[in-house]
């Protein structure tokens, strides 16, 4: 297309001679009809090389069509024909845009399939904390009031779930930091008859004797660690347990 433009400057520097020799013979009728001939075909190439411009903007319209097409194959095939081929459209779209004049693609489409960075998924949002857990933390940061009801909470909604014992031993440990031992004896019991199965067993045992000897009954404080030592010998809760025995 870029061809045209040197004989456009010909024809018009072959106008102007013809037309200085039109002046100086006088008017020739010939010679005036031969420029006004070359004056047209002048007019016609500039249609032409406006035409051409045309074409090659709708061929470089078309061809970003299809390399997006090819492209999106490429992603989800490894053929190396299919490879090959994207290249040799692609480089035929940038000579196509240079010589039309058009600016370079921006597109990703555009670009060599390797050059495109793959967004990271997103991460996925934090699941909502349940009662107990939330309990927890506020036990963990010496809040027992709140987390007394949060526990509370947790065994309305799940009375039999898996932290059930937990929670129901973590409301006993609320109240006994709290130094409200006959509340967190009866809380203790809680654990005892509603999950005697439970590894919180030992440990609430213990708490309740700890709680009766902070109240100055120390026979029923004996009697819990006597009971923890029988039943469960091995657990961290007797060697406590054998400890206090001593002071009694």
């Amino acid at each position: 297309m870029k061809s045209s433009v040197p004989a456009l400057a010909a024809f018009g520097l072959l106008i102007l001679i013809l037309g200085g020799c039109t002046a100086s013979l006088g008017g020739d009728a010939s010679l005036k009809k031969e420029v006004d001939a070359l004056r047209r075909e002048v007019d016609t190439l500039k249609n032409q090389n406006r035409l051409g411009e045309l074409k090659g903007e709708s061929e470089t319209a078309a061809l970003r069509t299809e390399l997006e097409r090819l492209s999106a194959e490429k992603a989800a095939s490894q053929d190396p024909a299919l490879k090959q081929q994207l290249e040799i459209l692609s480089a035929r779209l940038e000579r196509l845009e240079k010589n039309v004049g058009l600016p370079p693609a921006q597109s990703q489409a555009a670009a060599p399939p390797a050059a495109r960075r793959e967004q990271p998924p997103a991460p996925p949002e934090p699941a909502a904390k349940s009662a107990y857990e939330e309990g927890k933390l506020l036990f963990d940061r010496k809040d027992y009031r709140q987390a007394t009801e949060l526990f509370r909470n947790y065994l309305r909604e799940e009375p039999k779930g898996a932290n059930a014992a937990a929670a129901q031993f973590y409301i006993g440990e609320s109240l006994y930091s709290e130094k409200r031992y006959e509340e967190a004896i009866l809380e203790y019991q809680k654990v005892v008859e509603g999950f005697p199965k439970s590894s919180q067993v030992p440990t609430t045992l213990l708490k309740q004797g700890l709680s009766f000897q902070a109240l100055g009954d120390g026979s029923s404080a004996k009697l819990l660690y006597q009971k923890v030592l029988n039943n469960y010998p091995k657990s961290y809760a007797a060697g406590v347990a054998r400890e206090r025995l001593k002071g009694l």
